[in-house]
């Protein structure tokens, strides 16, 4: 259930929050709700992953005008067709690397 509500946070607050802010923002998102929620370091990493992984893939299909799959593709010298894919895994890798920072970040005990 956590992960479900983290997966469906995430994945709508990537969506909104790219509208305004730069493509970095997952990184303090993702690593801040994280931390709130506590899941287990696989999980921390797999969820974030999978949640901007898909919502990146959609929002390049659905929402950009091709501008982002032209530059990408100029950018790595790959077809146009492969660059949401190759944008989603990088986007999908750096949410899942501070998903994963923020599940094992605890503070520590006092004695």
């Amino acid at each position: 259930m956590k992960n479900s509500i983290v997966f469906l946070f995430l994945f709508t607050a990537t969506i909104l929050c790219s509208f305004v802010f730069p493509w970095w923002i997952i990184a303090p998102l993702t690593m801040a709700f994280t931390y709130a929620t506590r899941p287990s370091a696989t999980a921390g990493f797999t969820v974030p992953f999978l949640a901007i992984f898909l919502a990146w893939a959609l929002s390049i299909y659905f929402i950009d005008n091709g501008s982002v799959q032209t530059l990408l593709g100029q950018l790595f010298r790959i077809p146009a067709f492969m660059t949401p894919l190759v944008a989603s895994l990088l986007g999908g890798f750096v949410a899942g690397l501070f998903g994963c920072a923020g599940s094992l970040i605890r503070p520590k005990k006092s004695l």
